[in-house]
């Protein structure tokens, strides 16, 4: 196990990657489970409603910031991404493993949350404010679990960023890359861009609850208009995290078992960058 949890080979951290993702992937179909399983009939059926809340909020932080965010770019993109563009390695195989451990520690602490004082989290996953300011739960612990796993993502976009400038295989202009390739470099950039913004809202949030600076709580003169500015200047980006790898690996399969380019190689790659650059400005 240590060979596999120590290792910086960029496949070995996709399979890491992958099966994280999946294991999480499990625990947040079995809390949506439960979940519906409380709506099966009016009133309590098998949890009461602040534990519902929880439960609400633990399977959205799983899915979104466990699983999709994750997804395509840190399970496939690190087990591919080196061999199709001819590269040994990533350009930086230790960061690429402490990206996981990151996610693993993340991960944790969301866990952990709910168990200290104060209990789940009640907030849903966006963590709006005011609620998310003035709720007497351990929100705290599971924003600042949220922040963390932004740093995974963060250091993914900036190894993928470099690995693609500085290790294409001679010969190998940015018109000669994979599709999938692209796809990747575009999402890259969104999460190098639009995650520190995130990270930066969700320390105010810490703070808000902290210290009482007062940016989002209208009664100490703040605006939650804001919270909502700063959260979805990541959140509408984070969409196209989720969908240019997709796109990305439909260009590389369809053509492949089609036996021809029916998408145009440049179109789909300019698309590629249009969508992300287009998505983050808006």
């Amino acid at each position: 196990m240590t060979r596999w949890i120590f290792s910086t080979d960029h496949k070995r951290i996709g399979i890491l990657y992958l099966v994280s993702m999946l294991t999480f992937f499990a625990v947040g179909a079995s809390v949506g489970f439960l979940m519906r399983l409380e709506l099966l009939t009016p009133g309590k059926t098998i949890v009461e409603s602040t534990t519902y809340n929880g439960l609400f909020t633990l399977h959205g932080v799983i899915m979104i910031f466990l699983f999709i965010i994750p997804g395509i770019p840190a399970a496939f993109g690190n087990y591919f991404l080196p061999l199709q563009i001819g590269a040994q390695d990533v350009a930086f195989p230790r960061l690429n493993l402490a990206s996981w451990w990151i996610l693993i520690s993340g991960a944790v602490l969301a866990v952990t949350s709910l168990f200290t004082a104060g209990g789940m989290a009640d907030t849903g996953w966006t963590f709006y404010a005011p609620y998310s300011v003035r709720t007497g739960t351990n929100v705290t612990l599971a924003v600042f679990a949220a922040f963390v796993l932004g740093f995974s993502s963060i250091l993914t976009g900036i190894n993928f960023v470099t690995t693609i400038h500085r290790l294409r295989a001679p010969g190998m202009g940015f018109f000669r890359m994979p599709l999938f390739a692209w796809s990747l470099y575009a999402t890259a950039w969104i999460q190098i861009l639009a995650t520190p913004v995130l990270a930066v809202t969700l320390l105010l949030v810490i703070g808000e609850r902290t210290l009482g600076i007062g940016l989002f709580d209208p009664a100490r003169g703040g605006d939650p208009l804001l919270y909502q500015h700063l959260f979805w200047i990541y959140s509408h980006p984070a969409v196209y995290i989720m969908i240019i790898p997709a796109m990305g690996v439909v260009s590389e399969v369809i053509p492949t078992f089609a036996r021809q380019n029916i998408f145009g190689y440049k179109a789909i790659a300019f698309s590629s960058l249009a969508i992300a650059f287009v998505g983050y400005l808006v």
